[in-house]
């Protein structure tokens, strides 16, 4: 080390040290100045925002460097009214861009003219009104307990300390009034632009939010402090995520780890970004629609960072290749993760459909149920909110306005009761979409973990999901894409018809359902279309928490013999058993994958069939290298070979049409499919099971029924259902109780419909209860 050098070090560690004494007095002057203030003015005094206004934070840059100096900031009333650039921009931009995709078009924009040497855009940079910019924060309210401190225009202001953590992060980050690059952003957060002590600003804002984290310049999501290798876990991300965009084969990568975690300098990386997916922040209910909404999202963990895009297509690998992840982290360390990891994987997997759909122009289309069960309502039911309510309010800003006019009370909205709010909404999707489509969205064991006494038509939606949803089943995966992931985009199979429409059991016929003056009765017209005479084992999530939905998950109901196959012959009922795995009445996800191509796994295969249970003993393991070395890419199942394989295992015994399921697959093993043959539908197959039953009636037709069918249930059509329904006889004669949706196969195109018209079937008022 040179003299110089040592002579410049001790010079700032004298420098430190004379400053410590004069940093501590600064902080202390500054903490004892706003405790005044707070003395005189302890709380802020929120002035009544226009009608076009705005609240937003400036941020002040630290004048020490003391971890306990405060964050200083000034809340400040601003007008969205836009410069005359962008206003001149915007008349010539294409109408139908809204939120977030018109600002994305307006920073490129303005990225091209300053390329051109605009003067004015070189100085002004992509700011749209006079004052500057707004960037938006989300965040974890944690247990909402204010602990934490921070100064709004001199005075003291109680904040959580996720919302603390984030704003100290932010202006560490640099964006603040003095910052060189973003002086004239400013930061909008619920928690204190909006004021918390009145309800109707909340009412108002918490209406407007689409607008308010849509039309925002940028965003930022904290999802807390550094921990659990929160740091590791974000600079793997970005690495991983960049070796995705150059075509590494990142599934391989995962492949080869797998094979001997214990010694890779992976495997820390990927416990540290499953930790981070599980985190909290992922399951709140409000932040659907901030990230669905937002605007370009940077995600922060204490002073590490990454793009939700990148952290999305993360997920997407992981999931894709869930079971090679499985062996890297161990089992048991992925069952500890899985309930809020799932969370998490339903948040990010569908946001890019959620905001596909809330950036639909208003007169696109009539509402479908469909576009709301996957993804919105299926969010809905994975997220966790602390006042129950909030599961339907969070909802309100993604929905179809037709829809959420009916929801909203104006101001009145917590003057109801959870049990009047989820009624409520249930009967409104009715009424809007004219489907009775969202009857089977309920838990099904709600009628015995409910509290609220709902009809079983309506849905309790504190009760977490159990099954996957049947309506449209290929939106489930559709992954939905951000600007600049085309490389990755997925491949959607068709689910409607050459018209164009979704296949129904009930045809499309025309609805009568009305409801009693009450709201408690819903009324609509059915028919009973098959009786259930057999039914295999359930199929349990794998979760830390849950419990078979049956009383008897691993009983087994033979069918009675059937005479005639509704199939025609063999090959016929192949075809209507894949179908019903995949919940695919068209046949097209069937097509392509060969499902029924995969051989059965020997004496390891037949020995757990008898058992119900999975062991995976040496033979299934040399059976396993026999498949890859005849050309079958385990791999290429979408992360749900094993899977697959226990479901397989599980259903072995179970008779259709006078064979057992293990007959419908080949015995030796065959070459493998070509390289080009998509086989990841066997994860649509696994998780179409999980909570189900697959059955047979005494007309001889194949099904998937909830896991709480029992033998002699009732199947019906309703007119006004895609799916079959199976139904029970409630507690007062001529009414029914709703059990769930039943994939028959046979009956999924409206082929009842024409049996009403031959007199087969009797339409029949129903009384669902």
């Amino acid at each position: 080390m040179s003299s110089t050098t040592a002579f410049v070090g001790l010079g700032l560690r004298l420098k430190a040290v004379v400053r410590w004494p004069l940093d501590k007095l600064l902080v202390w002057g500054i903490k004892l100045l706003a405790s005044i203030r707070t003395y005189f003015r302890p709380q802020i005094i929120y002035k009544p925002l226009g009608p076009n206004e705005l609240r937003v934070l400036a941020l002040y840059p630290p004048l020490t460097n003391r971890l306990d100096e405060p964050v200083h900031c000034s809340l400040h009333h601003v007008s969205l009214d836009h410069t005359p650039e962008y206003k001149t921009w915007e008349k010539q931009s294409d109408p139908d861009l809204c939120l977030y995709k018109k600002t994305r078009a307006w920073v490129k924009y303005v990225e091209a003219q300053k390329v051109e040497g605009d003067p004015y855009f070189k100085r002004n940079g992509v700011m749209r009104h006079t004052w500057g910019d707004y960037v938006t924060l989300s965040y974890s309210w944690g247990l909402g307990i204010q602990d934490h401190w921070v100064i709004i225009d001199g005075q003291f202001v109680a904040v959580t300390e996720s919302l603390y953590l984030a704003m100290r992060t932010i202006r560490k980050g640099g964006l603040h009034v003095k910052s060189p690059t973003h002086p004239n952003y400013r930061l909008w957060v619920d928690a204190i632009c909006i004021d918390q002590q009145n309800a109707s600003e909340q009412g108002r804002e918490v209406r407007r939010m689409k607008t308010i984290y849509g039309d925002s310049i940028g965003g930022f999501i904290h999802l807390g402090a550094a921990s659990d290798d929160s740091d590791l876990a974000l600079n793997n991300i970005n690495s991983i995520a960049q070796s995705l965009r150059t075509g590494y084969d990142c599934s391989k990568w995962l492949v080869n780890i797998s094979m001997e975690p214990e010694t890779s300098w992976a495997t820390p990386a990927i416990k540290a970004i499953i930790k981070l997916l599980s985190r909290r922040y992922w399951s709140r209910m409000w932040i659907i629609q901030e990230l669905a909404m937002g605007q370009d999202q940077m995600v922060l963990c204490g002073d590490s960072c990454s793009s939700l895009i990148d952290i999305r297509q993360v997920l997407r690998l992981f999931v894709l290749n869930l079971e090679q992840v499985v062996a890297i982290i161990g089992y048991e360390g992925y069952i500890e993760n899985t309930d809020s990891f799932q969370c998490a994987l339903a948040l990010l997997w569908w946001i890019g459909r959620v905001r596909e759909l809330v950036t639909q122009p208003k007169d696109s289309e009539s509402v479908k149920y469909r576009n709301l069960r996957s993804p919105i309502l299926g969010l809905a039911l994975y997220a966790s909110a602390t006042d129950p309510r909030d599961k339907i309010y969070g909802m309100m800003g993604m929905l179809p306005a037709v829809l959420a006019s009916k929801i909203d009370k104006k101001g009145k909205n917590y003057e109801l009761t959870t049990r009047e709010v989820f009624l409520g909404f249930s009967k409104a999707v009715i009424e809007t979409t004219g489907d009775l489509d969202i009857i089977y969205t309920s838990q099904l064991l709600q009628s015995k973990k409910s509290n609220l006494g709902l009809p079983t038509w309506a849905t309790d939606w504190t009760l977490k999901n159990c099954r996957t949803a049947s309506i449209d089943n290929s939106m489930e995966w559709y992954f939905g894409l951000e600007d600049g992931e085309d490389q990755l985009r997925d491949t959607i199979p068709s689910t409607t018809s050459d018209a164009g429409q979704l296949s129904r059991a009930d045809g499309g016929k025309i609805r009568n359902i009305h409801f009693s003056d009450d709201g408690e009765l819903l009324f609509c017209e059915g028919f009973c279309i098959a009786i259930v005479d057999g039914h295999a084992s359930e199929l349990i999530a794998a979760q830390s928490d849950t419990l078979a939905m049956s009383s008897f998950p691993d009983l087994v109901v033979q069918p009675e013999a059937h005479g005639v196959c509704p199939y025609g012959d063999s090959s016929g009922m192949t075809e209507a058993l894949g179908r019903t795995l995949l919940l695919d009445p068209l046949g097209v996800a069937f097509s392509k994958c060969p499902i029924f191509q995969i051989p059965w796994a020997g004496p390891d295969a037949d020995s757990d069939a008898q058992t119900g249970e999975c062991t995976f003993g040496d033979d299934s393991f040399a059976f396993f290298a026999k498949l890859r070395e005849n050309g079958w890419n385990t791999a290429k199942f979408g992360g749900s070979f094993i899977s697959f394989e226990f479901l397989r295992r599980r259903l072995g015994l179970f008779q259709i049409a006078g064979r057992t399921f293990k007959d419908y697959f080949p015995q030796t093993i065959s070459q493998g499919p070509p390289p080009d043959i998509d086989c990841t539908s066997i994860k649509d197959i696994v998780s179409n099971s999980i909570c189900r039953r697959l059955i047979t009636t005494k007309s001889g037709h194949i099904g998937m029924a909830p896991a709480t069918v029992a033998t002699g249930d009732a199947v019906y059509v309703l007119i006004g259902c895609a799916f079959p329904v199976i139904l029970r006889p409630g507690k007062n004669a001529g009414q029914y109780e709703v059990v769930g949706e039943c994939y028959v196969d046979g009956f999924m195109k409206g082929e009842a419909i024409r049996g009403l018209d031959d007199r087969h079937y009797h339409l029949q008022q129903m009384i669902l209860c």
